[in-house]
């Protein structure tokens, strides 16, 4: 069963920085919580990731997995999972919307299955906390 948490928040920031910091990847362990590891594994032609590996660390779920990316145009990427061991299924997207004075609306969407049987309140718990972590840790990444 998989589980969908969607949460949006502002960032004092134009589009182009917030979505230049979603795209180095490599960078994500210095400001996302749950994320040990990162590193990307295929560039596609516009120079941003096209395949990235992760080793997260998310309280209930430890795990390594490789994410496909979609980068749409500069204010959508869209990514799903290729390979995982203890999920077997995540598709997510940042979607921003220019708000037109120099701060940026961000929705992040995160849909993900476990191969591990987890109670469903407690997976709906630590998906929405992984959400808003992420959305949170943005913002403060973007605006420092």
């Amino acid at each position: 069963m998989a589980d969908h948490a969607r949460s949006t928040i502002v960032i004092n920031a134009r589009p182009a920085a917030v979505m230049g910091a979603i795209a180095d990847i490599p960078a994500y362990p210095t400001w996302v919580g749950q994320i040990e590891e990162a590193e990307v594994l295929d560039v596609g032609p516009d120079g941003r990731p096209r395949r990235a590996r992760f080793r997260i660390n998310a309280i209930v779920v430890k795990d390594e997995f490789v994410n496909e990316y979609v980068w749409s145009d500069d204010l959508q990427v869209t990514w799903s999972m290729v390979e995982g061991q203890a999920m077997s299924s995540q598709d997510g997207s940042y979607t921003l919307r220019d708000l037109g004075d120099g701060t940026t609306e961000v929705t992040y969407d995160l849909t993900a299955e476990t191969k591990i049987k987890i109670p469903g309140l407690l997976r709906r718990k630590v998906q929405s906390g992984i959400v808003d972590a992420a959305l949170k840790d943005l913002k403060k990444h973007v605006e420092s």
